[in-house]
């Protein structure tokens, strides 16, 4: 039973760790994100062409996390400028902000999901 107990606690904490490690950003409350998105700051929808064309925060450029040109399109920001990036859920925005911090980018905020978003307000393109 302890051996057991051991065992799942071992791999939990695998688990906690993997997840760390292949996400980053920092999160911010959506009220907060949606206050920065509109008073200009940078925003990156991450998510597929077909969930972006379906409608996504007003301003925002696109760039899927998961094609193999994110970075390329990633290199033409300003490392140095605060970036928001959401995805559906958060999970592909935390995937996206690791790498902009493995590229050197110095402030990336992890903003979320798109429904979330729009929830507290943020305009809508589709």
């Amino acid at each position: 039973m302890l051996r057991t107990f051991l065992i799942l606690a071992v791999v939990a904490v695998g688990l906690i760790i993997a997840y760390t490690t292949l996400t980053g950003g920092e999160s911010v409350p959506t009220p907060d994100a949606v206050s920065a998105i509109a008073q200009g700051a940078t925003v990156v929808d991450v998510r597929t062409s077909d969930e972006f064309a379906s409608g996504h925060v007003a301003g925002a450029l696109h760039a899927d996390v998961m094609d193999g040109q994110f970075e390329q399109r990633m290199a033409a920001l300003d490392p140095s400028e605060p970036v928001y990036l959401y995805c559906a859920s958060g999970v592909r925005s935390g995937r996206a902000a690791a790498v902009l911090e493995g590229m050197g980018f110095q402030t990336v905020i992890n903003a979320g999901g798109y429904s979330d978003l729009v929830e507290a307000g943020a305009p809508v393109e589709r």
